[in-house]
Order: structure tokens, then sequence, then C-alpha cells
């Protein structure tokens, strides 16, 4: 038996508006390896999925050196947070040598010192 589905187009637009409201933008250097990262937006679950394929994808591609910039996420939440973290320990495993730079409101950074990972986020190791 099939059954009509009918999904209203207000849930539609809301699901795109939470899937494509984030920026994630790469920076090259002159050999086309990645040297920075800019990402915004809602850092939240319903994105976690696509924020962790865009960081996976670009793990080869990364130069030996990095700055990360989180710039005034609209929204921040554990899912990203924890993504942010695999991130960053796994780019210390591949020797990269990053900088971090968070653009934090007050609440955003009690929800990270909280959480017990303030150390783990906000560390860099020693970027030139």
């Amino acid at each position: 038996m099939i059954h009509n589905l009918r999904i209203s187009p207000i849930f539609i637009f809301f699901k795109i508006y939470l899937m494509e409201n984030f920026k994630f933008q790469k920076s090259l250097n002159d050999q086309g390896l990645i040297n920075g990262l800019d990402i915004e937006g809602m850092l939240v679950l319903e994105n976690s999925q696509q924020i962790k394929t865009e960081l996976v994808g670009i793990l080869s591609n990364l130069s030996d050196q990095v700055k990360i910039t989180i710039r005034k996420p609209e929204n921040l939440d554990l899912s990203c947070i924890q993504l942010f973290v695999a991130f960053i320990k796994r780019i210390e495993e591949l020797n990269i040598v990053f900088q971090i730079i968070w653009d934090l409101d007050e609440d955003q950074e009690l929800l990270l010192e909280n959480a017990g990972l303030g150390y783990e986020l906000f560390k860099t190791n020693l970027y030139a």
C-alpha cells in the first residue's frame, strides 16, 4: 500500500536553512594546500554531519601550517565542539602546526569551559 506523504513547505525550508546555514571557507597557499579555515554560522547537531564531511575531506590537503578561525557562531553545541576536538587531535597526529582563533560570545565560552573542553579548544601549537 502506498501512502501519500505530504511534507509541509515550512518543514522543508527549516531543514534546508539549518543544513546550509554555516560557512566553511578555505584559504590556499602557493602550492595549493589549505593554510586557512574560516568557519561560521550554525555549528549545531543538524549541521554536524556536513561539517564532519568537510573537515575529514580536507585532511589530505592541509599545509604544514594552518590557521583555523571560528567566527561568531550563531549557535554552537556539543556535537560540533566534539568534532573540532577530534579534528585538532588528528592534525596534531599529522604534525601540522596550527592556530585556532575563537570569536565567541560569553555564553559560548562558558559552554566550552563547563564541558571541560576549554583547554583542548583554546590551545595552539605555536603557529608561526
